[in-house]
């Protein structure tokens, strides 16, 4: 499988006095979604590959968004076609996920250009094959500082070669050989009793883990629970205007990869339209849950012309409040998210359905 990069879009022709940017950007989104299209094969083992560096689902899904908004604009400028569309994805991935752990500054990012001993590899013991794979992934985010934790993932979990590890962490095979034992040797320690005796056994650390940044799992603010709920009280009512009425003027609704919308009109006249409207052909209610360190809204979906079919979940929304202000400053909306959806409904059990990757 390879990625074409020839430009699918041509500006020439556009009116010059034409207002703002006409049509360029109704083209871009179908370029946009060609993109999403062609990726589609890869993109489970890409967010299984986030899911293993972030703390938390929110943080996995945001890394694989920030990707491939890189990845569409690093692909606009290449001539020659991207022939491992995985491998591609992950080192930008990669980068991306460093550069926010040094950001972040919660922790100190090891450099690979202090020299090291060359260790043996291929014959070390390999603690991930002691552990269930999730057990394993969760030690890592808990224990394992940003680069180690890459090496690991990639040899170990993904099961890349010191030089393909090498090549998406722009290393020497050496330095990777060297961050693979002191992971191995992390995680190995951990398995004693009485390092396992002292971790939590939920996974309740998980969000303050070195080089996860904080904020999605932090203690939500006065209010949000009451707020969340009436927005979710709104849905099932099916009452737009007041949907609309718990935003702030310049409150903004993201439906993850595809549509933003900032303001009453715009939201009353965007996603909630759709969704909500009168010609919506399916018939959704909503219901509140905890996941993942927060509460969020699951939508619950059955056709409209089939009221004794089952109902599914198809969509996951999460609120962020305002400061100071019983409104809501932000929703985001996972409708177009596949694996997302998959491990929120399916973490808890849930039966429910994907929608694919794009409205247009």
């Amino acid at each position: 499988m390879s990625v074409e990069t020839t430009p699918a879009v041509s500006l020439a022709g556009m009116e010059s006095n034409s207002a703002g940017l006409g049509g360029i950007p109704h083209r871009l989104r179908q370029v946009r979604r060609d993109f999403l299209l062609a990726l589609e094969p890869v993109r489970p083992s890409v967010y299984r590959y986030c899911r293993s560096l972030a703390g938390n689902v929110w943080d996995a899904e945001d890394l694989l968004q920030d990707t491939l908004a890189k990845a569409l604009a690093e692909a606009s400028q290449r001539h020659e076609p991207i022939r491992n569309p995985q491998a591609w994805l992950i080192r930008i991935a990669t980068n991306t996920w460093l550069d926010t752990v040094r950001r972040s500054n919660r922790s100190t990012t090891a450099d690979f250009s202090t020299p090291e001993m060359d260790r043996p590899d291929d014959g070390a013991a390999d603690p991930l094959t002691a552990v269930a794979v999730e057990a394993a992934l969760l030690r890592l985010v808990l224990l394992l500082p940003p680069r180690e934790r890459v090496c690991v993932v990639l040899k170990d979990v993904f099961g890349y070669s010191l030089a393909e590890t090498a090549d998406v962490l722009e290393t020497s095979a050496g330095a990777v050989k060297s961050a693979l034992h002191r992971g191995r040797s992390t995680l190995a320690a951990a398995q004693e009793p009485s390092s396992r005796a002292d971790s939590p056994a939920d996974g309740s650390a998980r969000s303050s883990a070195a080089g996860t940044p904080a904020g999605s799992s932090a203690a939500a603010p006065a209010g949000h629970a009451d707020l969340l709920r009436r927005l979710a009280d709104a849905f099932n009512s099916y009452d737009i205007e007041s949907m609309v009425s718990l935003f702030l003027a310049n409150g903004r609704t993201e439906v993850v990869g595809n549509v933003s919308e900032t303001g009453h009109e715009e939201i009353r006249t965007g996603s909630l339209e759709h969704t909500f409207g009168p010609d919506a052909p399916e018939i959704y209610r909503a219901t509140v849950h905890a996941f993942d360190g927060e509460e969020v809204i699951l939508l619950w979906e059955r056709p409209k012309d089939s009221p004794h079919a089952a109902e599914v979940v198809a969509d996951v929304v999460r609120m962020r409040a305002a400061d100071g202000v019983p409104l809501i400053a932000e929703t985001k909306v996972y409708y177009f998210c596949p694996e997302l959806l998959a491990e929120v409904a399916g973490g808890l059990g849930l039966p429910f359905k994907t929608n694919g990757v794009s409205y247009f």
